[in-house]
């Protein structure tokens, strides 16, 4: 088995996709369930337009950013095109960015 390398996956949404994005959040997050318990997902999260300036604004989003452990960068679009936000086009797969990373400095949540 090769050595696990961190990559840095920064991944924009195609234009009019928030609506898609939001009522299948939940599939998404159980597809992720399994990569994050096995450490291959360290960290993920909505990228955004803007913070809320209130409580109650909702969030801008505009793509996702994800520290994935992977022996290639070939593994991690591999992962990237599995997840349901790919395959219902919320994602612009073409601008995908996926860059070496090597993660210093880890703190448990």
């Amino acid at each position: 088995m090769s050595q696990l390398n961190d990559f840095l996956v920064q991944i924009s949404d195609k234009p009019d996709m928030l609506e898609t994005r939001v009522s299948n959040v939940q599939a998404h997050m159980a597809g992720l369930k399994g990569l994050v318990e096995s450490g291959t997902i360290v960290m993920s999260g909505p990228t955004l337009v803007a913070h809320p300036k209130t409580a109650n604004e909702g969030l801008a989003i505009n793509g996702s950013v994800w520290l994935v452990r992977a022996n290639s960068e070939e593994d991690v679009r591999s992962i990237v095109a599995n997840d349901i936000y790919a395959k219902l086009g919320v994602w612009d797969l073409e601008n995908v960015t996926i860059t070496p990373f090597k993660c210093a400095l880890r703190k448990p949540l």
